[in-house]
């Protein structure tokens, strides 16, 4: 894998293609309601675009620039083992659990113990959901991005496609909306932004050992779409970017810390 040559060209068309497809869109919707005007068109553009953009610009490459299709991509699943599908689903429960359990303790949230049947019949209908929306980043991230860096070795190709992976979401960050907080937290962000690379060696080493993106796919559903709303906490107060960054970072770093620890992020 390390005599393999990188073509950085390559990456820079994908990475902007990548950025481009979302960041332009978002610009322009966010523009649009700064000026008062109807931005229903440039957020539906958004919302569709937005998640698939690194997908498409992997398929661009593989497909129209490269020509190298998708051999090396890792769709496979048959042959994954099942202590992955086993970690894909419980880190998402681990860390989002002891969010949970913060937001709780410091009163930005309280359970509401009615509605617990709800969320859990909501659980197939978000995870199916979310296999659908989520491939868009992960094929992207790391069965193109991650993949091509493989030559530099595990530990730069996980950090160097997870701070891309992570600016990518910037403009989430740091310009208010409905995703992060509606006032811009500078600390917040920056917090966020590492959070994300932290993540990114998380979901990355998940993608190596597997040798699948599928696994990453179900982590990726699995924190975004249940068990966030797992058991429909109602927000008492809700909590700054920065609180909210606080409280994620201690359960993401103690998994990163661990798997550094056991060597997982070197070849």
């Amino acid at each position: 894998m390390k005599n393999q040559e990188i073509s950085w060209k390559n990456i820079s068309i994908f990475l902007i293609i990548s950025y481009s497809l979302f960041w332009i869109p978002f610009f322009i919707m966010k523009l649009l309601e700064w000026r008062g005007n109807d931005s229903s068109i440039w957020a539906t553009i958004f919302g569709i675009l937005g998640p698939y953009s690194p997908l498409i610009a992997a398929i661009i490459m593989l497909k129209i620039i490269t020509k190298e299709g998708f051999q090396n991509t890792h769709l496979g699943i048959k042959r994954v083992h099942w202590v992955y599908w086993f970690f894909a689903i419980l880190l998402p429960f681990f860390w989002n659990g002891i969010q949970d359990t913060l937001q709780l303790i410091f009163g930005f949230t309280e359970l509401d113990w009615h509605e617990i049947p709800k969320g859990l019949y909501r659980i197939p209908i978000n995870l199916f959901g979310g296999l659908i929306i989520f491939i868009g980043e992960e094929f992207g991230w790391r069965s193109y991005l991650l993949q091509k860096l493989r030559p530099l070795g595990r530990w730069n190709a996980l950090l160097i496609s997870g701070i891309f992976w992570s600016l990518w979401h910037a403009p989430l960050l740091i310009i208010p909306n409905l995703h992060y907080g509606l006032k811009l937290e500078f600390l917040g962000a920056v917090l966020s932004l590492f959070i994300f690379i932290l993540s990114g060696f998380i979901f990355g080493w998940l993608y190596i050992e597997s040798n699948s993106v599928w696994p990453c796919v179900l982590m990726h559903s699995f924190n975004n779409q249940i068990t966030m709303k797992l058991f429909n906490c109602n927000v008492k107060v809700e909590p700054t970017l920065l609180q909210n960054a606080l409280m994620a970072i201690i359960p993401i770093f103690l998994v990163w810390l661990i798997l550094f620890l056991k060597n997982k992020f070197k070849e």
